[in-house]
């Protein structure tokens, strides 16, 4: 089974609460974008407007492989659509205030699987009724966990350790095969030419990472202040990646002690446990529970979600009491995650030839998630081990 055939097989539209006024400062815009990341986006928005990253936000990183479309607001922005290679930013309106993770209200996908061998159809349908059913763990998927993925380290753990040039290295000099050619020729000349600042700062092209050379030109050492120049968007999502791993570590150890069949699928960074049949009982102990995504300032709703962050972050060489960061523009944010998830409006489409891999078959599957939630969970649920999915094409995404 393969996903990400092409850009089309991976279409996902964005809900967001916008705050719509006509003498608003914010320009909206519905951004559509073909297999660029998030961040090509708002650099070349950015060139374009002559504006600066401030002042462009969004509500959250949609995946470079793939056809979507999200809201973008620019605190002044011109009443014009714009366009760019690979690119289009339709106008929409104004408002009073810009679009942020929390106005995002959730994504609808419509995804086509590939490469289905025909004995793999009556599989597929009884897991989509088994997700109708009882929903799946609702874990933070490969995309959430940045460099890391890729076998590095988390800039959240290195931060908590004040090792602030680590975390650092983490974010702009760990170039990883899926990122985009920019990313790539970026974060390879970092590495290569780290603490030359000087000549660093005059070969790097406009963005935050020539920024952050020129700070250590002019404040040799200072990481951590280089580290509060990170992109404050980025910056929430580097310290949440860290969270994230953390509680799909817990969340595998409570299905696997409650549930009796289960099964284990590897990912990047661990094993996903998912339950395979549940009884009556094993499902009303699962249903409407949640976990929190922990730190120094989390209330536990029992002492058994305290021990087994505990167990977990004791392995990683970290107390819980420690688990904060001295940063200026963000810190650890204690919330609770629903432990399952179920897909809205799921519909599984017909089987049908695939032109792509002659053969075999290929299907449509349209449902919608909640905020934060990950399509790819579903997928992985799907494919038992035998999902393959497209590599990025190395010259995506070039600014």
């Amino acid at each position: 089974m393969k996903l990400k055939s092409r850009p089309e097989d991976f279409i996902v539209v964005e809900d967001n609460q916008v705050a719509w006024d006509p003498q608003g400062s914010f320009a909206v815009y519905r951004v559509t974008k073909t297999s660029l990341n998030t961040f090509d986006v708002v650099n070349q928005l950015v060139a374009r407007l002559g504006t600066t990253r401030a002042r462009v936000n969004y509500s959250g990183l949609k995946d470079r492989h793939a056809v979507t479309e999200q809201v973008f607001t620019v605190l002044q922005g011109p009443a014009r659509s714009l366009e760019g290679a690979g690119w289009t930013a339709e106008y929409a309106g104004r408002s009073s205030a810009p679009v942020k993770p929390s106005t995002l209200t959730g994504n609808r996908f419509t995804i086509t699987l590939r490469a289905v061998h025909p004995g793999e159809v009556a599989e597929i349908r009884a897991t989509i009724d088994r997700v109708r059913r009882t929903g799946l763990p609702n874990y933070f998927d490969d995309q959430r966990f940045g460099s890391a993925r890729h076998g590095q380290g988390f800039f959240g753990k290195a931060a908590i350790r004040g090792d602030w040039e680590e975390a650092l290295r983490l974010v702009i000099a760990c170039p990883s095969a899926k990122d985009s050619a920019r990313d790539k020729r970026t974060r390879g000349l970092t590495q290569k030419l780290w603490g030359r600042w000087d000549e660093l700062t005059g070969r790097l092209e406009r963005g935050q990472e020539r920024t952050i050379a020129q700070y250590l030109a002019e404040h040799p050492g200072d990481f951590r202040g280089a580290c509060n120049r990170i992109d404050r968007n980025l910056l929430g999502l580097l310290l949440v990646a860290w969270q994230s791993w953390l509680w799909n570590e817990v969340a595998a150890g409570v299905i696997r002690d409650s549930v009796a069949r289960v099964e284990e699928l590897a990912y990047s960074r661990g094993i996903f446990v998912y339950p395979l049949e549940m009884t009556a009982a094993e499902a009303g102990s699962l249903e409407g529970r949640d976990l929190p995504v922990a730190c120094h300032r989390t209330e536990w709703a029992s002492d058994d979600e305290r021990k087994r962050y505990e167990t977990v972050l004791a392995r990683e060489g970290i107390r819980i009491e420690d688990f904060h960061v001295d940063l200026e523009k963000h810190t650890f944010r204690a919330f609770r995650r629903p432990l399952l998830l179920r897909p809205g409006g799921l519909s599984l489409g017909a089987f049908e030839p695939d032109p792509m891999n002659p053969g075999l078959l290929f299907f449509r599957l349209n449902f919608s998630l909640p905020r934060g939630s990950f399509a790819t969970i579903l997928i992985k649920a799907l494919q038992r081990r035998n999902l393959v999915e497209a590599e990025d094409d190395d010259d995506d995404g070039g600014a």
